[in-house]
């Protein structure tokens, strides 16, 4: 997995997020092809969303800030952000989430 600049590497529509490209940011941010167990803060009633999707129709693509899963994507194509307010950094990870998955 390649390390990268979440400011000139992650976002565009030909950045790492559209194309669902697995990524390790210089910082808090990553993204993997495959599912992690690791659910972070994410509240309970978004681990069991998560834990649901990863069981049935499936996930393809996750999307982490720090240790959380802050987006995924299912294996129909349909993105998943949780409405959950966490660091401005986060905050700022999520809005890259919104726009570009």
């Amino acid at each position: 997995m390649s390390t990268v600049s979440i400011r000139h590497d992650v976002a565009g529509p030909f950045g790492l997020l559209t194309v669902r490209k697995a990524f390790q940011s210089h910082g808090a941010m990553a993204a993997y092809d495959y599912t992690p167990n690791r659910t972070g803060r994410l509240p309970k009633e978004w681990v069991d969303a998560y834990q649901s999707d990863r069981e049935n129709p499936g996930i393809s693509y996750v999307v982490y800030s720090y240790n959380t899963p802050i987006a995924w994507v299912s294996v129909n194509g349909e993105p998943i952000i949780p409405d959950v307010g966490y660091s401005v950094t986060t905050t700022r990870h999520q809005e890259l989430c919104r726009v570009w998955l």
